[in-house]
């Protein structure tokens, strides 16, 4: 699937570009190539705001920018895009069956003898917030979602993500903080998914294992008001359960086994407890 006549690919010295042209600039161009020449090497990508165009009505957009890999993983860049090009095409994919994602406003990589040394993708900013930050900002206020409030939020997340899944993408990295929710008076909550670079779409069949990295993923962290019947209750929206058979509960078994393996890898705690202690919030967004 290519992407939409709106994206001019064009080159600019080492650098290949494209851009959505009624958002670019040559001028643009000159700032997002300042931010990146000041950005020292990096095994991980650095993300920057910019405001253009820069006076009080500035839109805010988002720069990620990756640098270059070593060994092998720099041989295996020769021979495909950037992880920017990739989040680029992934996000237009999702677009088009009405997924909310930014809006992709430039990619863009820098190759010497076709060795990837910099890449960058440039995003406009979206009203809405992560997750946690959305249930934490609601606890501080005092001003909690109802619990039919929540319990619509989750279904409508679990509805998407089923659809997300049934059409064969899978998130390369679906952690709460990586949701981003907008919401408004009367109207539905609008989920957004952020950092496609690792984004892929498969044929269905071939996604089982990966759908099911992507719930534990968005089981790992422990969130302001989530409890575990909540969990359960999203599981059982996006499963389309009417009751629990053996399968699914094999299934809550190894989520919950994996989760536990999660967060003792990536988040350095004691995982011996029970498993509603250990998601029970403790007050720190990650």
């Amino acid at each position: 699937m290519g992407l939409s006549p709106e994206y001019h690919k064009y080159r600019d010295g080492p650098w290949q570009l494209w851009v959505l042209q009624e958002k670019w600039s040559a001028e643009l161009w000159q700032s997002v190539l300042a931010v990146i020449t000041e950005q020292s090497p990096s095994k991980h990508p650095q993300t920057a705001q910019l405001f253009w165009p820069p006076d009080q009505l500035a839109a805010t957009l988002y720069l990620k920018i990756f640098h270059g890999d070593f060994g092998w993983r720099a041989l295996k860049d020769i021979f495909r895009q950037s992880k920017a090009v990739r989040s680029m095409h992934q996000t237009v994919a999702l677009s088009r069956f009405n997924f909310n994602v930014p809006l992709t406003v430039a990619a863009g990589e820098k190759r010497e003898q076709r060795f990837l040394r910099k890449a960058f993708v440039l995003t406009l900013g979206v009203k809405a917030q992560s997750i946690p930050i959305l249930l934490n900002e609601h606890r501080r206020a005092d001003n909690n979602l109802t619990l039919l409030e929540k319990r619509h939020a989750l279904r409508q997340l679990a509805i998407e993500i089923r659809r997300l899944h049934e059409l064969g993408f899978v998130h390369g990295d679906l952690l709460p903080t990586n949701i981003l929710v907008a919401r408004a008076e009367g109207k539905e909550n609008r989920f957004f998914f952020m950092d496609n670079d690792r984004t892929r779409r498969y044929p269905r069949w071939m996604t089982p294992a990966l759908r099911r990295r992507n719930l534990v993923q968005l089981n790992r962290l422990p969130l302001p008001g989530i409890t575990l019947q909540d969990r359960v209750r999203f599981l059982s929206h996006y499963l389309e359960l009417k009751q629990w058979g053996k399968g699914e509960r094999r299934l809550l078994t190894w989520l919950e086994h994996k989760t536990r393996q999660r967060r003792r890898e990536c988040d350095a705690v004691d995982v011996s407890g029970s498993f509603r202690q250990l998601m029970r919030w403790d007050g720190q967004l990650t």
